[in-house]
């Protein structure tokens, strides 16, 4: 049930929020659930096209001028560069993505297999389509705002868990500015610890 884990008034708000969500025979909702394996599986391809490059290509323009000590337009990027920015999401996927993959599935609107189908086709067309013209976009946010936009047309204004929204943007806000202080600290204590 999505309503698990969470405290009774937010359960009680996520239960008259999904009442107001139309409800599909479970027969329609079990032929999506085949088809949903197809988009899960697009989704993943487009997550590692898009998000691998968005982390792997600063990470390799900073690796080839520490090697070479130049820097110049269309440089190689080591397969070994590539196989780190998979292992590394992974990584993160293994250690704090379900928290991430829970937030988006239980707490900002009614789930379905139809539903899910929907939102992972939407997400996956834009995040493939923006990787094919070299444009960096983020997967969590396009699936958000998928979701955002099936529980919308799904269940109007009142069917999305706005407060959850607020929360995932606030993140999002907080995230640049979190990694460039905590990146900035690092490097000084560093760069000052006591060399021999």
């Amino acid at each position: 049930m999505q309503t698990e884990g969470g405290s009774a008034a937010a359960n009680a708000r996520l239960a008259k929020m999904h009442e107001r969500s139309n409800q599909y025979p479970n027969e329609t909702e079990h032929l999506y659930s085949f088809l949903q394996v197809l988009t899960a599986c697009t989704n993943s391809f487009a997550h590692g096209a898009n998000d691998v490059s968005n982390a792997i290509g600063p990470f390799a323009a900073v690796y080839y001028i520490w090697q070479n000590g130049t820097f110049g337009k269309n440089t190689p990027t080591p397969t070994w560069i590539l196989a780190f920015g998979g292992a590394m999401i992974v990584i993160g996927l293994a250690t704090y993505g379900y928290k991430i993959m829970a937030a988006i599935g239980n707490r900002i609107t009614l789930m379905s297999p139809s539903r899910g189908f929907s939102m992972e086709l939407g997400a996956s067309i834009t995040v493939l389509l923006a990787s094919q013209y070299g444009i960096p976009v983020s997967t969590t946010m396009c699936i958000i705002g998928a979701t955002i936009g099936v529980g919308v047309v799904s269940s109007g204004p009142a069917g999305v868990n706005w407060r959850a929204i607020g929360w995932v943007f606030l993140g999002w806000v907080l995230t640049v500015p979190i990694a460039g202080i905590s990146a900035g600290c690092l490097m000084g204590i560093i760069l000052n610890a006591p060399h021999f």
